[in-house]
């Protein structure tokens, strides 16, 4: 650098700055190149441990919750207050047993038992299930157990009666459901139990009273009566405990059984909602309807396979790991637990690794010309502060007070000059529509006088009556409610990525397909009209609550080919419209008032979009300083 006498302004010298760092980024490069392997051997060695550790939590869960209620279903099996005696009533000694067993074991969901002649008992627990469930049940809110029973009659019918008990065990409520449709003896869990003769471990289905993901343990009874005793696991609440195991951020866990039904997935209860909804389907969802993305490629690379894990990209380039392991549950039931981990969630732990190598490179280039580097530090921290102001001239962003300063002359003469720039931009953008300044700032709109003819949809508006209001009103309370008015209007307009033109009095002059082009501006101007309508009520009713008289405003629609471009002259120039597809938007708006209408379109913009939204024809019309008929028609709303 240069240090002239007498003042602090400095000249960067460029030759030694870039010397300087080209040391250091080919010190850092050296660095890095040595520690990019052992970078990602860490990071898949930290996504490997994570995933073992996943796998072995959530698989711990699902068996020690599945051999817990196993247990108590084989002990149960052979109590004789339930395989003694296939009567069941309200006050059989099953029932406390049942409640104990809710109560020792929070993961059931339900505790049931089923005999030869149809009777049915089940204690369910209903605190914890949702509402929708609970509304299936018809549950008092403070219900906290359900107990319901069948007992066949002579004819064989199986009617219900479904008790509702609070915490404290005191009934609160009772249905009786002749019809309730419930055959013990036909349900998957009670027939595959007998026809073993041993405990088994269903499939995942869906309850029947709840609709819920269930899996059903069950085992025969051991007495008097033959029967099954059977417990519920709910896989709704188990397959957010899964997904809160995930490994890393955006990593993801699902399981499934060997006919691919999904026991946990992180859209579980989406997926079930669709599958009781759907009409094609009366089951759990299925892996079968994962087919795409890097979800379904993993499946499929698994099929037949005990064990498959590897590396994949998505198709951004993000890379995972994927492992895919199969595991038992129960003697003859067999899942899935697949694990995809992003390596970039892992890259953080061990991006030390690399910040040592960098922190090296600095040390050794500090050593060497630690003065040019602290100066080309700040050089660089300024420049980008200067870049990040040019990036929000695009933006049309506020600027900042301060610009950025600097002992470096140009820089310091760069920032200032920015900061004069982007203020005068943003400024420049609050009297001209912000897609004309970008259009002006990227070079895509001209600033030569003249203009091209294109398809465009206008819209104009008008307060109804504003000169009798403004004859009445303080000028200075009248400029801030039509400042308000013009604001919740421009809201709308540019929310459909409207150009306003000009404010006209208390008219506006808006126009679609123009700088920007948009094949649907026809659609968008409607849209917008409709928006504006209903916001113009909506602030109409804050003015009547201010004591100020309501704004009703008048819009004219159509569409049709302008010329577009720069009027005025060289000094001072306007972007605008011309042509009569202008004017007729004007006459239509013109025309409500003999209408008795707000919103009138032409018959073009009818044709365009009649199906999109709901019209009123009305008779055709010769607008003022027009020689041709027009028909037009009342817009009246969004078609349904």
């Amino acid at each position: 650098m240069e240090v002239r006498s007498g003042t602090r302004t400095l000249t960067f010298r460029t030759s030694i700055t870039f010397a300087v760092m080209a040391f250091v980024v080919a010190l850092t490069a050296l660095l890095i190149a040595i520690q990019l392997r052992s970078l990602r051997w860490a990071t898949q060695e930290a996504a490997s441990a994570y995933m073992d550790a996943t796998t072995t939590k959530v698989l711990g869960r699902l068996q020690g919750e599945l051999s817990t209620i196993s247990s108590l279903v084989h002990v149960l099996a052979t109590s004789s207050s339930v395989a003694d005696s296939n009567e069941r009533s309200e006050t059989g000694r099953a029932i406390p047993l049942f409640k104990a067993a809710l109560k020792e074991l929070p993961q059931m969901d339900s505790i049931y038992a089923g005999f030869e002649n149809g009777a049915w008992l089940q204690v369910r627990r209903t605190s914890d299930l949702t509402e929708e469930q609970r509304e299936r049940l018809r549950a008092p809110p403070n219900a906290d157990i359900a107990i319901n029973l069948i007992r066949p009659t002579a004819g064989g019918d199986l009617p219900l009666r479904r008790i509702f008990q609070d915490k404290e065990g005191n009934d609160i409520g009772e249905i009786d459901i002749w019809k309730y449709g419930y055959d013990t003896r036909k349900r998957s869990w009670y027939w595959a139990t007998m026809q073993a003769d041993r405990p088994y471990v269903s499939e995942p289905y869906l309850s029947f009273s709840i609709g819920a993901p269930v899996i059903t343990v069950s085992a025969p009874l051991r007495g008097k009566v033959p029967g099954v005793i059977a417990a519920d696991l709910k896989l709704d609440t188990f397959s957010e405990f899964v997904q809160a195991q995930r490994p890393g951020q955006h990593g993801t866990v699902m399981i499934f059984d060997q006919a691919g039904s999904l026991i946990a997935h992180p859209d579980f209860s989406d997926l079930v909602t669709s599958a009781m909804t759907h009409p094609a389907r009366s089951s759990l969802p299925s892996i079968d309807e994962l087919n795409t993305g890097i979800v379904a490629t993993v499946i499929r690379g698994s099929y037949n396979k005990d064990n498959h894990e590897g590396n994949i990209q998505d198709e951004t380039g993000q890379g995972y790991l994927f492992r895919v392991t199969k595991f038992a549950l129960g003697e003859r039931y067999n899942g899935n637990i697949l694990l995809l981990a992003a390596q970039d969630d892992f890259v953080q732990n061990v991006r030390r690794l690399q910040f040592n190598g960098l922190v090296l490179a600095i040390i050794v280039g500090a050593a060497f010309l630690p003065i040019v580097w602290m100066f080309g530090s700040r050089m660089s921290r300024s420049l980008q502060s200067i870049t990040a102001q040019a990036r929000q001239l695009q933006t049309l962003a506020e600027p900042k007070l301060v610009p950025v300063t600097s002992y470096i002359k140009e820089i310091h003469a760069l920032g200032s000059t920015m900061n004069l720039a982007q203020r005068a931009i943003w400024s420049f953008a609050h009297f001209v529509p912000k897609e004309i300044v970008r259009g002006l700032i990227d070079n895509s709109i001209s600033t030569k006088l003249g203009g091209v003819k294109q398809d465009i949809t206008l819209v104009f508006t008008d307060v109804q009556g504003f000169t009798t209001i403004a004859e009445t009103a303080d000028p200075d309370v009248l400029m801030r409610q039509t400042s308000r008015y013009f604001s919740v209007l421009t809201e709308a307009f540019l929310a459909e990525g409207g150009t306003v033109d000009k404010f006209i009095g208390d008219a506006v002059m808006v126009f679609w397909n123009a700088p920007n082009p948009q094949s649907d501006h026809v659609a968008r101007a409607c849209r917008a009209v409709l928006a504006a309508k209903a916001a113009g009520e909506r602030l109409n009713v804050e003015f009547e609550a201010d004591g100020l008289k309501s704004f009703i405003t008048r819009f004219g629609i159509h569409v049709g080919e302008a010329v577009v471009g720069n009027v005025g002259s060289t000094e001072r120039m306007n972007y605008t419209a011309l042509g009569n597809t202008v004017n007729l938007a004007a006459r239509l708006e013109g025309l409500n008032k003999q209408t008795g209408t707000t919103i009138l379109v032409s018959e073009d913009v009818y044709r365009r979009v009649e199906d999109l939204f709901k019209f009123r024809p009305l008779d055709a019309v010769v607008a003022k300083g027009m020689t041709k008929e027009t028909r037009i028609f009342e817009l009246t709303g969004v078609s349904t």
